[in-house]
């Protein structure tokens, strides 16, 4: 049956949980027949009431996101109360930029806890270090009241049951009305917050935002006189790739080979494909080798920086803003951060490529993953659940309120100036509010940058070209125990043998053996659970 947008964002959390360390985070963890798919689809989701009081200028639909050409005059005050209690409230999250000044030495964060009513502490780490950090919190029994728990922590429901609190009294049904930027966030992404028969968090939503394509410099195109390329094919693409390459001027299209994109051009699964009840990993379906064929033909082609291999990501990055390479792919929110990270100037321009067929036609691009994290409240937290939930509803306020420009622009004057209706953060601005606010619990994103009207209707423009295409990952809210325990290192085995081959080190001939060896390892396991939740859930 075709996978639908139900489905897809059915508990993206849980289909995605994998494991970082290879060990349980807490003894004890592991699922039980009160996680069962049956027993999860059961419960009665949040109801959707969507928050009406802002009209988009671009709107949107099930998939495609409101777009803003302006921030809105005079924006609504939503919430006249302070959610906390005047106590201290706790949060550990991951931080994707530079640790920010602490507390007493940080103008928004000190702003924030005036609004709140309750001093927010919170302990921070790098994208790279938190799951180290949150293992040793769990396992020293010191969590905070407030637990950002991202999709590739260990065993999920074993650890939520032990350690959070059951929020299904406050948020099924019409419960979740009484905080409305909560209700306002769609009930399918609630999907993800659900096990062992009960809702267990918060979700922070992505869905279309994390849709990842090639990103590429419009202005270095440009100045080749390449207006809107539209590769037709692999081999335009290519091409296009060949251009945009001069090694001895150290410039190269490409940060890393596009293996994603080619599989979308070829039509493979978005991870698991579902037809009859039989499940399929992309990684043994048909086309899979041409894909890794294509990557290596890339490489050898030279259009890719030969240093990407050994690169970090954020030296990837470096290299699509200094203008070393024109392609990279990534997500929206990507296209947003570079704008924010623009080393180039007003000349500066992003746009995004449509997915054409491998050889002809229209390909199939897949949708992002459903949520960032889910954000649980600790069992021993003092503080009442409603207090905890009017603080996650506060930080739910949608693009459009006076909230949602405090919390993501800061003070006007020392963390924003205003162009008219649009806040443009100042150095301070970016510093500061990197608190991590957003992951505690976040709208759906807006498509909106400040003094740039271009961007999000370009943004639009093309998530309306590829809405109708959208593949979706038929493993989401399909919980699997070997998936949990064993997936990051299955996963990585498959990764490091794919950049052998696009690196020429190993022949295309070498994946046909290494999916088998995948599948006798935990694939199959793995293929079998989520049959198995498929069934006892009918598609549901």
């Amino acid at each position: 049956m075709p996978v639908s947008r139900r489905t897809f964002l059915g508990g993206g959390l849980a289909a995605a949980a994998v494991a970082v360390t290879g060990t349980p985070l807490l003894a004890g963890c592991a699922s039980d027949k009160k996680n069962s798919a049956a027993v999860n689809a059961a419960v009665k989701l949040p109801t959707y009431q969507k928050y009406g009081a802002i009209k988009p200028d671009l709107p949107g639909n099930d998939a495609v996101l409101d777009a803003f050409l302006k921030y809105p005059a005079n924006p609504v005050k939503a919430i006249t109360d302070k959610p906390g209690d005047g106590q201290p409230i706790s949060f550990i999250t991951n931080i994707p930029g530079a640790i920010p000044p602490a507390a007493d030495n940080n103008q928004f964060w000190q702003a924030v806890n005036e609004r709140l009513g309750s001093e927010l502490q919170i302990s921070m780490a790098s994208n790279d270090e938190y799951p180290d950090k949150l293992a040793t919190r769990i396992a020293g029994g010191d969590l905070p009241d407030i637990i950002n728990i991202p999709p590739t922590t260990v065993q999920i429901p074993g650890l939520l049951k032990a350690k959070a609190m059951d929020l299904t009294e406050q948020l099924s049904g019409d419960g979740v009305l009484k905080y409305p930027f909560l209700a306002n966030i769609p009930t399918v992404y609630w999907k993800g917050c659900v096990f062992n028969g009960a809702i267990y968090g918060v979700p922070v939503p992505r869905g279309m935002s994390r849709t990842t394509l090639p990103l590429y410099r419009a202005d270095l195109l440009a100045a080749k006189g390449i207006k809107d390329p539209a590769p037709k094919n692999f081999e335009e693409f290519l091409a296009l790739a060949q251009e945009m390459t001069a090694a001895k001027e150290n410039k190269w299209a490409w940060t890393k080979p596009p293996l994603p994109y080619i599989r979308q051009m070829i039509g493979l699964p978005n991870q698991w494909k579902e037809e009859g009840g039989k499940f399929t990993s992309f990684y043994e379906a048909e086309g899979s080798s041409e894909a890794l064929e294509a990557g290596r033909k890339m490489v050898e082609a030279g259009v890719v920086n030969p240093d990407t291999f050994s690169a970090k990501a954020s030296a990837r990055k470096q290299w699509f803003n200094g203008g070393i390479a024109s392609f990279d792919i990534d997500s929206f929110v990507a296209w947003n951060q570079y704008y924010a990270d623009n080393t180039a100037g007003d000349a500066f321009s992003v746009n995004m490529l449509d997915v054409p067929g491998f050889d002809g036609g229209q390909g199939k691009p897949w949708m992002g993953s459903a949520l960032n994290n889910v954000t649980a409240f600790s069992k021993d937290s003092k503080h009442s659940v409603e207090t905890l939930l009017k603080i996650a509803n506060w930080m739910a306020a949608p693009f459009g309120t006076e909230e949602y420009l405090f919390r993501k622009y800061g003070l006007e004057g020392r963390h924003y100036t205003l162009n008219g209706t649009d806040p443009t953060p100042t150095k301070t601005g970016v510093v500061e509010t990197g608190i991590g606010l957003q992951y505690i619990s976040d709208s759906a994103l807006a498509l909106y940058w400040a003094g740039k009207p271009d961007v999000p209707q370009r943004q639009h423009a093309i998530q309306e070209k590829i809405a109708d295409r959208l593949v979706y990952d038929a493993s989401y809210g399909l919980y699997s125990e070997t998936l949990s325990k064993d997936g990051a290192r299955l996963t990585k085995q498959m990764t490091d043998l794919e950049n052998e081959i696009m690196s020429g080190n190993k022949p295309v001939s070498d994946w046909a053996p290494a999916v088998k060896n995948w599948l006798s390892s935990g694939g199959e396991k793995i293929r079998g659970e989520l049959q198995q939740a498929f069934t006892a859930t009918s598609g549901k």
